[in-house]
């Protein structure tokens, strides 16, 4: 009986370690085998004896599921790397890290994009190298035979930093990746994730090998030949480092640009200031240009240099370096200019608060006030409305809907009548 048990599962183990050889055949046959210990020189050619590497072992279960040994991330020197060679869960990433530390956040540079095809049989592999090969816009240069899948993989001739390539990289990776999930079926991944490399046992007992398909490329001949264009990222800035970066939109409201219009014409700018005027004027006219159009805006200039030319003011400049200095102003980087620069520049008197030198209980008591005089006055205008609507039998909410009063609002005044 148990005999007949293992039977059954020997079989199976023997196919699995016959398509490898078979899957190596196939790539003998048309590439160049590469010894494990040139394939890893070549992929880190700037590590010595000493230097470590970041292995990646996976977490190893029983039959059962139990959890044997948790994965877990270390540091081997490029002279020990051999001596765990044995073990089916170790893994290596194509790339460099920031203090060796392992991590997206920290990736430093790529030595390679790799392609992950798990269950390729020799049959679906000689496909692939007869018929499927020709449509791929760049062939790999080498081809790993991991165990039941196999890894094409662009190897870099130079190792390109990431450092404001982060975009351009994983934009070509995924563009990679997607190219090849058009023939076969690829677990994508980032470009941080670890394989197995040639030299290594495989989870069938077999040892991974690697085959040189042609010379490896450079990073702008692999963006070149997937249609991608580079794409630097921008360096920011923290706010308030930079005084005239934009961090808000213009959001100035037409009453205070026709407020400002009316001073000038009303109150010229004194003397040393009339030039400057000009440049505040552009100011307040990006502040306010969702309200207030740029051409209606630039009409105001003339209107207002010909009114100081009027009162017989000594200008001293011109029109045309009047234009100039609106232009100056009308920029997004001043569209944060507070109203104590604006009356600098107009030489206006600038008072330190909203509230025109009250204090604070002052200003609560003058502004409740206000607010009560204007909800007596609303009331006093829509009341009699309301009654002669009401006596036409219409509802309170139709009456809300018709006026555009709360309906709570027109039920309060009804209640205090």
């Amino acid at each position: 009986m148990y005999k007949g048990f293992a039977e059954q599962y020997e079989p199976r183990k023997n196919n699995l370690q016959q398509e490898f050889e078979a899957k190596n055949n196939i790539l003998r046959s048309g590439f160049l085998e590469v010894a494990p210990v040139d394939y890893l020189s070549m992929i880190f050619p700037d590590k010595g004896h000493k230097d470590e590497l970041i292995v990646v072992f996976g977490t190893v279960k029983d039959k059962s599921g139990n959890v044997i040994e948790r994965g877990t991330v270390k540091r081997v020197a490029l002279e020990y790397i051999w001596d765990i060679a044995w073990r089916s869960n170790a893994y290596i990433p194509y790339c460099d890290f920031i203090k060796n530390y392992y991590h997206s956040k920290t990736l430093k540079s790529i030595k390679a994009f790799v392609v992950d095809c798990d269950g390729i049989t020799s049959t679906r592999l000689k496909k692939i190298l007869k018929y499927l090969w020709s449509s791929l816009p760049a062939e790999p240069t080498h081809i790993v035979n991991s165990g039941q899948g196999v890894h094409f993989v662009y190897v870099l001739s130079e190792a390109v930093d990431v450092k404001g390539l982060r975009w351009s990289v994983n934009k070509l990776n995924e563009t990679i990746q997607d190219t090849f999930s058009r023939l076969l079926n690829v677990d994508k991944h980032p470009v941080v994730h670890p394989y197995r490399f040639p030299g290594f046992l495989t989870k069938i007992n077999t040892v991974a090998t690697a085959f040189k398909v042609r010379e490896p490329y450079t990073f702008e001949e692999l963006m070149k030949v997937f249609k991608l264009q580079p794409k630097k990222a921008k360096r920011t800035e923290k706010k308030g480092k930079q005084k005239g970066e934009l961090l808000v939109l213009p959001n100035g409201r037409r009453a205070f640009f026709e407020w400002v219009l009316r001073k000038l014409f009303m109150n010229p700018p004194i003397p040393g200031r009339r030039h400057n005027s000009f440049f505040a004027l552009g100011i307040v006219a990006y502040k306010c240009r969702r309200e207030v159009p740029y051409e209606e805006a630039l009409e105001t200039i003339p209107m207002v240099y010909e009114d100081m030319m009027d009162r017989n003011l000594h200008i001293g400049f011109t029109m045309e370096e009047a234009y100039n200095a609106f232009h100056k102003g009308y920029n997004p980087k001043y569209v944060r200019a507070s109203w104590k620069y604006l009356c600098g520049l107009l030489g206006w008197e600038y008072r330190p608060n909203k509230r025109n030198g009250r204090s604070r209980e002052e200003h609560l008591e003058v502004m409740n006030a206000f607010r009560l005089v204007r909800k007596e006055l609303r009331k006093k205008k829509y009341l009699p409305q309301i009654l002669e609507l009401k006596r036409k039998g219409l509802s309170l909410r139709q009456i809300s809907k018709l006026l555009g009063i709360p309906h709570q609002t027109i039920s309060g005044w009804l209640k205090n009548i």
